[in-house]
This record gives C-alpha cells, structure tokens and sequence, in this order.
C-alpha cells in the first residue's frame, strides 16, 4: 500500500473537490490520504517558504513505516511539489503527480499585473485576489509576491518519476511550460490534454485517477 499527500493550489483548501474526489477515487489502493492546509488560515500572510515548509512538515508527519509515498499536486501546489523535490527537501517522496503545475507563474503574473500593478501592490502592502475556498476577495500580502521572484520558472531535476497532466487550453498557466519542463527532463511523463486549469471534468479526473494508480502500481 501507498502514503499520498495532496497539496491544493493557489487561493484553496483542504476542502478542494479536486482533491476530496482523488482521494475517493484511491481510497481502495492507499493507507492513507491527506490533504494538508497550506495556507493555515492565513492566507494574507502567505509566502511561499512558509507554503513550502508546510508541505515538508505534512510530508515528514505521514506513518513512518517505509511504504512508499506519492505526492499530488495542484496549480501552486504542483510547482511546490516539483520544487521541493529537486531541492531534496522530501526524500521520503517515491514519485509526483501535478496537475497544471503552475510552471513559469511568477513571470506570468508579472506580465499580467504590469509594472505598475506590481508596484502598487508593493506600496499598498497587499493586493486582493479571489480566493475560490472562501468563495470571496481577500488580501494578499506582498510579501507573496516577493518571496516568489527568486524562485526559478522551472524547478530543476526531481530524483523521483514525475507524471504531469495539463490542459492544452490552461489560460491561468501556459501548458508549454510543462512541455518545456518534461522535454529538459529525465523520467517526466506528461499527458496533455483539452482541458482549461480546472480539469474537473469526468474524463480529466479519471485519466489523474488512472495516472495515481498508476504510479501507485508501479511504487
């Protein structure tokens, strides 16, 4: 059997139907299943190192008995999953599976934010987005933003398989990006797909089933 940790995306939650359907779908193939709060309630205050550190504690708390663990990420928490993995911060980890990693992200918002959308949120302090879990605008620190900057486009060499699934049809986050990610990479496997950044259709959420339990079988 097989430890699976989901990591939400950006401006979501445990609570993510994404990732509450996955979990149901491989409730009969795993030992368990969590969906850790990134975010601790605290989404103003958010960087991405505390995101990251999150998802190491979430990691290092799973059953320490030696079976194998798969790491699932989404949008953002595909990106901190990859980056995580190729800084060696969760050597526990057997393989990945992101679902429109948010490759390229922080360029992206720099361009459609502009120069001066970017600055005034820097001199403003924060910035409101929608936050899709509290179905609401809230504000967002720009320290976000800034803990971002560093961060490469694409994260480097995972030591583990990794199997990307992204829409064709992503405009939250270019699929070319995960096209460029698997082509400069060792054992990336990537499903490409018509779809938008939600993939919540039927057909998009069994080809992640079956890639999960895939991954599983072969973990």
């Amino acid at each position: 059997m097989t430890l699976a940790l989901y990591l939400h995306g950006f401006a979501s939650s445990p609570k993510t139907a994404k990732g509450v359907a996955l979990g149901r779908r491989l409730a009969p193939s795993l030992t368990s299943y969590a969906i850790p709060d990134l975010e601790a309630g605290d989404f103003r205050g958010m960087t991405m190192d505390l995101l990251a550190e999150r998802a190491v504690r979430a990691v290092d708390a799973l059953p320490g008995d030696g079976e194998p663990v798969l790491v699932i990420g989404s949008s953002l928490g595909g990106y901190i999953a990859a980056w995580l993995a190729a800084s060696g911060r969760i050597p526990r980890v057997g393989a990945l599976l992101v679902i429109a990693p948010a490759f390229g992200f922080t360029d992206s918002w720099a361009t459609r934010l502009g120069a001066d959308g970017i600055a005034a949120w820097r001199r403003d302090g924060e910035r409101t987005f929608f936050h899709h879990a509290s179905e609401r605008d809230m504000p967002l620190g720009s320290a976000f933003y800034d803990s971002c900057v560093p961060l490469p486009a694409l994260p480097a060499q995972a030591p583990m398989p990794v199997v990307i699934v992204h829409g064709r049809q992503d405009d939250s986050v270019d699929h070319r990006q995960s096209v460029a990610y698997a082509t400069a990479r060792e054992r990336v496997e990537l499903h490409l797909v018509e779809g938008d950044h939600r993939l919540t259709e039927p057909r998009h959420e069994a080809l992640i089933a079956w890639c999960a339990e895939d991954i599983i079988a072969r973990l």
